[in-house]
């Protein structure tokens, strides 16, 4: 089925249109538009990312300030952690506003960066201003902030991820029972302590209630104990969700629950170490409170390969920035509080300079590495088609069979460009031949473009968009040149796949007629024979004794032996006509033209017609008989003429008639069907078509073949043009 030129556009079973890669580059493509919604959530996600870098800033000058002033700060890993909670929730929450989990992580990762500042803010003051109100207020916060906080992260997002509701209705006390614990944490941890702790210092509570501060400290105990039997409620919540999902909101939850182990197991160590081993555990746990950031993670990971909440456009735009900023602002931090701890004064001013200077040297390779490294597992290969390509050839060059080499191309085609799904579909099958990954339910964006080899069209490569993001003019580009040498390769299958098919029906009609041969041999032939023998030795035994008996019986084995041979070459004649053999492919022609055909024929035959391979004498043969045949029974023609034409590419036969032309549909008979197969078993090829001028019917087969160097016996003369032999009427 022709394919028409580009591809296919929409969505679910259409196609984005593509051009293909022969086509000029400069021919304008359609560009993907950004809608107006996708602006103001990636406004808003940018927005909220900036915040959370702001105060991600604050928390570290607050921490600098205190390593600088002798003091022993916030733990940077716990800030590492919490920085990246906090700036994934920004991510989905912008994308995203209705969905809770990007909120969850917010409401996570915020509060803690707030206590870090808050708890810096507070050693500052209690070192140099220890009555200040500023000091007491940021203590206070320090002292409460953190418990609430746990709440969203370890119960309520395992709740409700990955689709942003509860597993059932039966989870909703779990649910209110969290949110009812975060408010205890958060009240009796803020009026119901009677002090504030900060490392070895102790101050009264100056926010406590007295009617609180007698059961504060064992409710909030009570309430820590009741949030790890949630937390492992929760994490249940998410192993039996796992069991009715599908297949791939199963590798999404796998993924949670996979960082909700880690966590878990790196909790245990921590407890473990300070009961067992207390002399090592300031060195154990910074480590420790790098744990949380296996859940953002996760959940980060679960969306970008799995395409959840649909964010990978954000993902792409945002990424990049935020690991530099990050990186950037850590090293910045490290070098610039490494230069005040150990080079005070203006050595300590001079080292910090160097450090601003290393990071703005550092900024370009680390941008374009970043972008490199990012691009690579968002995007694939479309910055760098000629790895795709390479890669492309290097698999093509493992020897496998036909139906891995199709599921090696798609494979190849979907890793260079990052889709979830990839496949083959050929002619008219209406399914895919070979796919890869999961084809997107109906929304979701497909691009295909056409495979062509030397200018036939053999099918498309369909290719998925990333989430329901479509396709970008650069991954469409890419698209169209991996067509070219995957359009290469189908057809080098397809030609493998005819190449042993025609063999399989090579040897099958091979034994079909050795099968055929010996049963007439056996059934006819052979009895015959054998009864003309035993007859023999009759008539010799009658010889002397009934000499008439003997001459009549072996008059009737003359009639025998002359029924034997005339057995004998119908077998002969029925793998090839014996008229070839003794005028040749043209004389045979006309003579069973003059003899059998009911129509007028004329010939239009070189004069010098070469030496042909047998089996193309036979096929042609066989087809134009067939032809002539068919315009007498079905044509109502008047005439009809026979054209042979032998070229470099092969014969090529055609027979037209002035007959009534052939339907627009019509039934594919045993005829035709068998002229068909004659062609294709010779690699050629036949068509039916209407006459090129005035009415009728043309059959047209092209046989490929090569003259052989004997002359054809029933040729004459030399001269290329074309003659008239005559019409033949029966």
């Amino acid at each position: 089925m022709p394919l028409g030129n580009g591809v296919g556009a929409g969505r679910g079973g259409d196609y984005d249109r593509v051009r293909p890669a022969s086509c000029p580059r400069d021919t304008p493509t359609r560009r993907l538009e950004v809608t107006i919604s996708e602006r103001r959530e990636f406004g808003a996600a940018l927005a909220m990312t900036v915040l959370v870098a702001a105060t991600m800033v604050v928390v570290a000058a607050a921490t600098a300030a205190t390593v600088r002033a002798g003091i022993l700060g916030s733990s940077w890993s716990l800030l590492t952690s919490t920085s990246v909670i906090a700036l994934v929730g920004a991510l989905l929450a912008g994308r995203r506003p209705r969905h809770p989990v990007g909120w969850l992580l917010l409401a996570t990762g915020v509060p803690f960066l707030v206590g870090q500042a808050a708890e810096g803010v507070a050693r500052l003051g209690l070192t140099r201003t220890p009555g200040g109100l500023g000091t007491e207020a940021a203590l206070w916060v320090a002292n409460w902030v953190y418990p609430p906080a746990l709440v969203p992260l370890f119960v309520l997002v395992a709740l409700t991820f990955p689709d942003g509701h509860l597993p059932s209705r039966r989870w909703q006390g779990l649910a209110v029972l969290a949110t009812a614990l975060a408010v205890v944490l958060a009240v009796f941890g803020a009026v119901g302590q009677p002090t504030l702790v900060l490392g070895e210092t102790t101050v009264p509570n100056p926010y406590a209630v007295a009617a609180l501060t007698a059961v504060g400290p064992a409710m909030v105990a009570w309430a820590g104990l009741v949030l790890v039997g949630c937390s492992l409620a929760a994490t249940l919540s998410l192993v039996l969700r796992w069991r009715g999902a599908t297949r791939q909101a199963q590798r999404q939850i796998m993924w949670v629950v996979l960082a909700l182990v880690v966590l878990a197991a790196a909790f245990g160590v921590d407890a473990a170490v300070a009961f067992l081993a207390p002399s090592v555990y300031p060195v154990v746990f910074p480590i420790v409170q790098l744990a949380p950031v296996v859940v953002p993670l996760a959940i980060a990971v679960a969306v970008m390969k799995h395409q959840l909440f649909d964010i990978e456009a954000l993902v792409s735009r945002a990424l990049l920035y935020v690991m530099l900023t990050f990186l950037l602002v850590g090293g910045y931090a490290l070098a610039a509080t490494w230069a005040g701890a150990v080079l005070p004064g203006s050595a300590g001013a001079l080292a910090r300079v160097l450090a601003t200077a290393v990071v703005a040297v550092a900024f370009a390779p680390l941008r374009d590495g970043l972008q490199r490294f990012i691009g690579r597992r968002l995007y694939g290969d479309r910055a760098s088609p000629y790895a795709a390509m390479t890669r492309l050839a290097r698999q093509l060059q493992q020897p496998s069979a036909p139906e891995q080499v199709l599921a090696t191309l798609v494979t190849s085609a979907a890793g260079a460009l990052r889709s979830p799904y990839a496949a083959i579909e050929l002619g008219d099958q209406p399914a895919p031949v070979v796919e890869h990954g999961i084809r997107p339910a109906a929304g979701g964006h497909l691009a295909s473009v056409e495979l062509t080899h030397a200018g036939l069209s053999l099918g498309r490569l369909v290719v998925a968009g990333r989430g329901r993001v479509a396709l970008a003019p650069v991954d469409l580009r890419l698209l169209a040149d991996l067509a070219l040498p995957i359009g290469a390769a189908v057809h080098a299958v397809g030609l493998s796949v005819d190449l042993h098919r025609s063999r399989e029906r090579m040897v099958l009609t091979m034994e079909e007629e050795r099968r055929r041969v010996g049963r007439d041999l056996h059934d006819d032939l052979g009895p015959r024979l054998a009864a003309i023998s035993m007859q023999v030795e009759l008539a010799r035994d009658l010889t002397l004794s009934d000499p008439a008996r003997a001459h009549a019986l072996l008059g009737d084995l003359l009639d025998q032996t002359e029924i034997a041979v005339q057995e004998t070459r119908r077998v002969a004649h029925a793998h090839r006509p014996p008229a070839l053999d003794s005028l040749g492919l043209v004389p045979a022609l006309e003579s069973h033209v003059a003899h059998v055909a009911a129509v007028p024929v004329r010939f239009e035959v070189p004069l010098a017609l070469p030496a042909l391979p047998a089996a193309v004498e036979v096929a042609a043969y066989r087809i134009a008989l067939e032809a002539i045949q068919n315009v007498a029974n079905h044509a109502q023609a008047q005439s009809c003429v026979l054209h042979l034409a032998h070229d470099e590419h092969g014969l090529t036969l055609e027979v037209a008639d002035d007959g009534r032309g052939i339907p627009s549909i019509h039934p594919i008979g045993l005829g035709l069907q068998s002229m068909t197969e004659r062609a294709a078993e010779l690699g050629g090829a036949l068509t039916v078509q209407p006459r090129p001028h005035g009415p009728g019917t043309m059959v047209r087969a092209v046989l490929p073949c090569r003259a052989r160097q004997a002359p054809d016996p029933a040729g004459a003369g030399t001269d290329p043009g074309v003659a008239e032999r005559g019409r033949r009427t029966r």
